[in-house]
């Protein structure tokens, strides 16, 4: 999502895009679902799918907010195991929506919480693991890289 999404966003109050990366996973798979995006009317609540901005392009982010804080939310993708601190100012909107093998599923769909919960609320077991398995990748791709050198 770049500057012409925004100014969408802004002009109509909401915007269809599949999302690109995997910090998502499992719920948003890169290329495959579409999520509808309102723009951000109220301070977003913990457990909320928010898209914020980030850079000079700014580029847009969907990932979850884990804590609200008085200044800043402290937000996570569902794939990820580092924390962000994110102003208030730079979340631009909220995701109402996402269509998963052609089915829409709503924000407060019945199933949709109880992931969100398990996910969220379980982050001090998921992110020890995640981080587990990215440092394995690097150390794969670091031992390949000596490998082909010598």
């Amino acid at each position: 999502m770049g500057k012409e999404q925004l100014e969408q966003l802004e002009k109509y109050g909401s915007y269809l895009i599949s999302p690109k990366g995997n910090s998502m996973r499992p719920m948003l798979r890169p290329k495959k679902d579409i999520v509808e995006i309102h723009k951000l009317n109220h301070p977003a609540k913990r457990y909320d799918l928010v898209m914020y901005t980030r850079g000079a392009k700014q580029q847009g982010i969907i990932h979850r907010v884990h804590r609200v804080r008085e200044k800043d939310y402290v937000i996570v993708g569902d794939n990820c195991w580092r924390r962000e601190y994110i102003p208030r100012e730079q979340v631009a909107g909220i995701v109402t929506r996402f269509c998963r093998n052609g089915k829409w599923i709503e924000s407060d769909n019945r199933l949709y919480r109880i992931y969100v919960h398990f996910w969220t609320d379980l982050f001090f077991i998921r992110g020890p693991i995640l981080f587990l398995c990215d440092f394995a990748k690097r150390a794969v791709r670091k031992m390949l890289r000596i490998l082909k050198i010598k």
